[in-house]
């Protein structure tokens, strides 16, 4: 009789021990797969950002030179003209054609200056950026029901800047969907002449600084950061979420 209890009792372990091991095994392969389509979902929002970003470019291009073609190119031709005319012209004739050379001269330098400015400061510089981040935002609220609350003051930023702002704000709500379990964020960025600042606050389960191991997502922002020449502070405490702050005090 206590062979058989025995027996039955290593049985009962044994099919307990296979069960955890089973259990531990499925609860892997979800963590895995749920990585896998957080990734594969951030990786087609990056596409998407950079094909809006590019596309902005794009744009931009076909309207400088359509402005060089229709403005700058029209008060070429009136100015070789004037040119033209002026090897022709009587003597008495030349002072008020030179004047008038000289008032187009100065027409072609104006829409010069202003065609330099645009490719300066215009779109070119972000546009796409605030599409494509509330394009992510929208997708994880969408796909992870976390809810998104973004204000976004930007003036002009360049698409390579951009492109990097977008993959830190890409690794927060990587880092965000892997560990904060959070049901809000909110997203700032606000930019004041050449600085911007970057808050991304979560209500997760937050965390102390002081025990948290670095991972690929936190050493990627702080790569990202200081190619920006900027400063990362993170604040953060266990039940009270995170707020990760980040300057850039020269775009």
């Amino acid at each position: 009789m206590i062979l058989i209890i025995g027996t039955f009792g290593m049985l009962l372990m044994a099919f307990s021990i296979v069960l955890f091991i089973y259990l531990y095994q499925r609860k892997l392969i979800k963590k895995n797969l749920e990585n896998q389509q957080i990734q594969d979902l951030l990786r087609e929002q990056e596409m998407k950002a950079t094909y809006a970003l590019l596309e902005g470019q794009d744009k931009e291009r076909k309207r400088i030179a359509a402005e060089l073609h229709d403005n700058l190119g029209s008060i070429l031709v009136t100015l070789n003209m004037y040119a033209d005319t002026l090897q022709t012209k009587k003597q008495e004739d030349v002072p008020a054609l030179a004047k008038k050379i000289s008032e187009v001269a100065q027409l072609a330098n104006e829409e010069t200056r202003k065609i330099s400015h645009n490719l300066d400061s215009g779109l070119l510089k972000h546009f796409g950026l605030e599409a494509a981040i509330k394009q992510l935002t929208e997708a994880i609220s969408t796909a992870r029901k976390i809810q998104f609350q973004t204000s976004i003051l930007i003036e002009k930023i360049s698409s390579d800047v951009g492109l990097e702002i977008y993959r830190i704000i890409q690794e927060l709500v990587n880092n965000t969907l892997k560990h904060s379990n959070c049901s809000k964020v909110h997203l700032e960025l606000s930019q004041v002449d050449d600085s911007l600042t970057i808050i991304y606050e979560d209500d997760g389960v937050g965390f102390k600084k002081s025990e948290i191991v670095p991972g690929m997502g936190l050493k990627n922002i702080e790569n990202r950061v200081t190619k920006l020449d900027g400063e990362l502070t993170i604040d953060s405490s266990p039940g009270k979420g995170s707020t990760f702050i980040i300057e850039i005090a020269q775009l």
